[in-house]
């Protein structure tokens, strides 16, 4: 009897089967990975729903800010959260997760109280899975607050990779060079948002000053032959989050999304759920998604797939 494969389960439209197939998720934002409904449970929250497209950045941030904001100073959400992320994660037969953690609640958890909650979550509720917890850090957040959130938070041991997110068109990337050349001495992947609203070159040069290991989102790249090329030749890994990017206008659509020039260019890439809170869709639905929209073949699928489960192997 032959093992069910990514093939027969696209193919055949077995959405149970294509569920309990191993998966990566290697662009999570813990805090977010969870849907809204857990959120109406847990509080007994009225919820905005989302927009279908965010025109800027900035509506992005207000809604976010708008509908978790009350709940993120009460006891017990930083948790509730996480433990919901996992749950998630697991129902969707994830095996292999990069969940990042934002360094702002080193304010209402310092020390290793917020380390102990992750690594407690984890081992409760989703053990199986392997767990690369990621330290992330928002660009427009207070930078001297940041590096001393960073410092403590990385000084723990805990973190196995760190990410830059939010704006990426605020400040300068330069300056967290010397957090990058620390979080590399300690072993960490290095990884970075850039290329979602950026151009291609700012990719490449990103990618060199922070000397990255995987890019977060990295679409911008497709219009480029050359960044293709040299992404392709260092093998550096971007994690896509297809419904992420047609949401906040960075794709037109799912149709003519760029994860298609990146792979027809030799490009490594990895599907996954960036906010699953505003975006609604599982790593299991992006793949089934780019599957119906003509986007890739199955076996296409399939290899990428492989690179996301293979994206932590020496």
């Amino acid at each position: 009897m032959t093992t069910p494969t990514l093939t027969d389960a696209l193919t055949q439209a077995d959405d149970s089967l294509l569920t309990s197939l191993p998966k990566s998720d290697l662009h999570n934002h813990g805090m977010l990975g969870f849907r809204r409904d857990v959120l109406r449970q847990l509080y007994n929250a009225d919820l905005k729903e989302p927009p279908a497209k965010f025109q800027v950045f900035k509506e992005f941030e207000d809604y976010l800010n708008h509908t978790l904001g009350p709940y993120i100073p009460q006891e017990g959400f930083f948790e509730h959260s996480l433990r919901n992320a996992f749950l998630q994660a697991k129902a969707d037969g994830i095996r292999v997760l990069q969940m990042s953690i934002d360094s702002r609640f080193y304010y209402y958890l310092p020390g290793s109280m917020m380390t102990d909650i992750v690594e407690r979550a984890h081992k409760e509720c989703a053990p199986e899975i392997a767990f690369y917890p990621q330290l992330g850090m928002d660009r427009a957040h207070n930078f001297n607050r940041l590096m001393h959130e960073v410092e403590n938070l990385l000084d723990t041991g805990f973190f196995k990779s760190i990410d830059l997110y939010g704006d990426e068109l605020h400040g300068s990337v330069d300056d967290f060079i010397p957090i990058y050349k620390k979080a590399q001495q300690m072993g960490l992947i290095l990884t970075a948002h850039v290329g979602e609203y950026g151009s291609a070159e700012s990719v490449r040069t990103t990618a060199e000053t922070l000397q990255l290991d995987q890019i977060q989102h990295g679409i911008a790249a497709a219009n480029s032959v050359e960044v293709m090329q040299w992404l392709a030749k260092q093998k550096i890994l971007l994690n896509v989050c297809p419904s992420s990017n047609v949401a906040l206008c960075r794709a037109i659509s799912l149709e003519h999304h760029p994860i298609r020039t990146l792979f027809d260019h030799g490009v490594r890439v990895s599907i996954n759920t960036d906010d699953l809170f505003v975006f609604n869709q599982s790593v299991s639905d992006e793949y089934r998604n780019l599957h119906k929209a003509g986007v890739f073949h199955a076996e296409e699928l399939e290899q990428i797939r492989q690179y996301g489960l293979q994206a932590f192997e020496a």
